[in-house]
């Protein structure tokens, strides 16, 4: 299927959707521009103002970087993440190096890259999740039981150090995958359908039970942190729930939305959702009351089954 010019790169939705989509205010939507994501039939729609914007997207064997105004194909990286505020990245390659799995701390500016150690063959480490401040990063690592890859713990990659430490967990949920707390002092994933906290030598700090597994992207937690995303337990009819991290209630029961995925938190009162949209796709701002106000990106089914992932950095 070719690609129309223009407006039909958001795949024909935004006429459908014109009467249920909330508008933002004028000064928001200012002057957006369209980008065609190269290797794909993704067009992501940005705006200057936007506190987020795609740095890297991945889809199939395929990871791209952005560099300027455009996306480079990053051949050697099976995935790449940005950090905050967009100075360096982290890479992980597609194969081990001396019988060590490893990533590269990649300084955009210069783009020199150093690589540093994680785990020893056959275990693999990936799912690169910054801190907010940008000076650390960590990775879930995982070995392979029969046919599947189980999680086994995690590790934290020191950017100033240049240096990687491997923590194994006891007891971790197989399907585990680590990223920061808001304040970048734990480390929280899943477990038996809630949320665990650990600290960052391995320990139990804090569970929450019955929450869902933790959702969201590259950072689950709300900007202000008090807010914790999850994909609601089943006994929910609601699929997105919000979670107060200090006290473990619920904060909030997202309803009318059904994403595919979840891809972080725009605002206090925005994430990102990727929902169907016919025999297509859209990456939407959806309200905690579940009310579609933009559409960020739209693509194709073929692309979505081609297991595409946009990473959105915060500016």
């Amino acid at each position: 299927m070719s690609v129309t010019p223009g407006i039909y790169r958001f795949l024909g939705c935004l006429v459908v959707l014109a009467a249920a989509i909330v508008p933002l205010p004028a000064h928001a939507a200012a002057a957006p521009i369209d980008t065609v994501l190269p290797g794909t039939r993704v067009t992501v729609r940005e705006d200057a103002t936007d506190p987020l914007r795609v740095t890297s997207y991945s889809s199939g064997k395929m990871t791209y970087l952005r560099r300027g105004d455009g996306f480079t194909r990053q051949a050697a990286y099976q995935e790449i993440t940005v950090a905050p505020k967009g100075g360096s990245a982290l890479a992980v390659p597609t194969s081990y190096k001396s019988g060590y799995d490893s990533v590269v701390l990649l300084d955009l500016a210069t783009s020199k890259g150093t690589r540093i150690r994680t785990v020893r063959k056959p275990l693999v480490a990936h799912y690169v999740h910054w801190s907010r401040d940008g000076g650390k990063a960590v990775l879930t690592t995982e070995r392979k039981n029969g046919s599947a890859w189980v999680t086994s713990g995690f590790v934290v990659v020191d950017v100033s150090a240049k240096s990687a430490k491997t923590v194994t967990v006891a007891d971790v949920d197989k399907a585990a995958r680590f990223r920061w707390s808001s304040d970048g002092t734990e480390v929280v994933a899943e477990y038996q359908g809630g949320a665990r906290f650990y600290g960052q030598d391995g320990t139990i700090r804090r569970t929450l039970a019955k929450t869902g597994r933790p959702a969201g992207g590259e950072d689950a937690f709300t900007p202000s942190g008090k807010g914790l995303m999850t994909w609601c337990p089943s006994s929910y009819t609601e699929h997105v729930c919000v979670w107060d991290r200090t006290s473990g209630r619920l904060a909030a029961k997202v309803p009318g939305i059904r994403p595919k995925a979840l891809w972080g938190w725009w605002d206090e009162k925005h994430f990102i959702a990727v929902i169907p949209s016919g025999n297509h796709y859209q990456v939407v701002l959806s309200t905690l009351k579940g009310k579609t106000t933009r559409v960020l990106a739209a693509f194709s089914a073929e692309d979505w089954n081609n297991k595409l992932y946009l990473g959105y950095t915060r500016k």
